[in-house]
């Protein structure tokens, strides 16, 4: 029987703060992770979520996504379960309550770290288990890629309201709503793998 007691709650700054500092500095490469004050001006114009997700009273999982309000898409920017609470399906139920809480939007993309740009067995490893995550929690494989200030990213598809969706188009507005022009025209690029 699923816990009754899991919710997806929306940070307040100060938590948005906290968990950008222990959590996310921790959780992510310095090189994927965007400065706080970004991710908080995105938040205060309403193009960025921070999500806790609590187990009891007990954040097991955060989620951070840029959401393009008009278009109805957003990119899952930042997913991760806190360290001690790894290993038992938290990340799972996460997304599963991601999809409920978003169940009005048409669908949400999320960026894997490509397998092809890397060349260490290990890392190839942690990314296919990554990728495969994923794939069975719902999301799809959508032979579009990007790479965003030097990071190489395949991108996966989680639909929601729209089962077929122009990834290529949706994730290049969505990093637009992230970047000013001249940041996008320097440091993004978006292709079809096949």
């Amino acid at each position: 029987m699923e816990n009754q007691k899991q919710r997806l709650r929306e940070l307040e700054v100060g938590e948005i703060a906290e968990v950008y500092e222990k959590q996310m500095k921790r959780d992510f490469p310095k090189s994927e992770l965007k400065p706080l004050a970004a991710i908080l001006y995105m938040w205060e114009k309403g193009s960025y979520d921070c999500l806790g997700f609590y187990e009891e009273d007990r954040m097991t999982a955060y989620a951070f996504s840029v959401k393009d309000v008009e278009k109805e898409y957003l990119l899952l920017d930042y997913l991760a379960v806190c360290e001690e609470c790894r290993g038992a399906g938290n990340g799972s139920r996460c997304l599963k309550e991601l999809s409920r809480f978003y169940r009005k939007q048409k669908g949400i993309l999320l960026e894997c770290e490509s397998l092809e740009s890397t060349k260490s067995t290990s890392e190839i490893e942690l990314r296919t288990r990554r990728i495969r995550f994923y794939e069975r929690n719902g999301c799809v494989r959508s032979g579009v890629c990007s790479r965003v200030f030097g990071v190489d990213f395949e991108i996966l598809y989680l639909p929601l309201l729209e089962r077929d969706a122009h990834v290529a188009d949706e994730l290049e507005r969505l990093y637009r709503l992230m970047l000013p022009e001249d940041k996008y025209e320097r440091w993004v690029r978006i292709w079809d793998k096949e």
